[in-house]
């Protein structure tokens, strides 16, 4: 410390007021970085969390105050989804869910006097993990068709099914020759929701 002194001594006036003024800018400057800037930040950190928190305590108080509103609203839709859940295969596993929308379809060609000569299970998608929902899709094919009327019937009563959820995609109708009936066959997709688990 004294041979500082005796340096600082050495120094004119004039230099020893620049080191002076040189060291008290340094010291302020080393002061605002490590004391008053953080001092300041986390005053406006601190001042937006607590805007923020006031934000959600408002929402939160509106969403209180008006509860009643959102419960009967949530009922509501609760009642929509269960209804609406009827409307798919309820099975305990997705080889059961297939089977089941294959003989839908065949159960459903019956009635209108058709056939189904092939049908094939598509790959499944999901589209929910809880609860499982996945989309069942199976290739069918009827032949022989001999009535324009009982594919019209058929179709319409896959369309306006009262008890399933059903589908029909990339319908194909062919025909033999110039008769546009006899003979002919249609394949097409049918597709279905199924919700996956244990039977309540």
């Amino acid at each position: 410390m004294e041979k500082l002194l005796e340096l600082f001594r050495k120094f004119k006036v004039r230099e020893r007021v620049f080191l002076i003024v040189a060291f008290l800018i340094l010291f302020y400057f080393s002061i605002d970085r490590m004391v008053v800037t953080p001092f300041f930040q986390s005053i406006n950190e601190t001042k937006e969390r607590l805007e923020t928190q006031e934000r959600l305590l408002k929402k939160y108080y509106s969403f209180a105050g008006d509860r009643k509103h959102y419960e009967s609203r949530l009922n509501e839709l609760e009642q929509y989804y269960t209804k609406f859940q009827e409307k798919f295969l309820l099975e305990e596993t997705e080889e059961l869910a297939s089977a089941k929308l294959q003989e839908i379809i065949n159960n459903l060609a019956t009635r209108n006097g058709l056939v189904v000569s092939r049908s094939t299970a598509l790959k499944k998608e999901v589209i929910n993990k809880n609860p499982y929902l996945i989309v069942l899709s199976i290739n069918f094919e009827i032949t022989d068709l001999d009535n324009s009327q009982k594919l019209q019937q058929f179709l319409y009563d896959i369309e306006y099914n009262n008890e399933k959820l059903l589908f029909v995609d990339n319908l194909r109708i062919r025909t033999i020759g110039l008769n546009v009936v006899k003979g002919a066959s249609v394949s097409s997709t049918l597709m279905a929701i199924a919700s996956i688990g244990k039977k309540s």
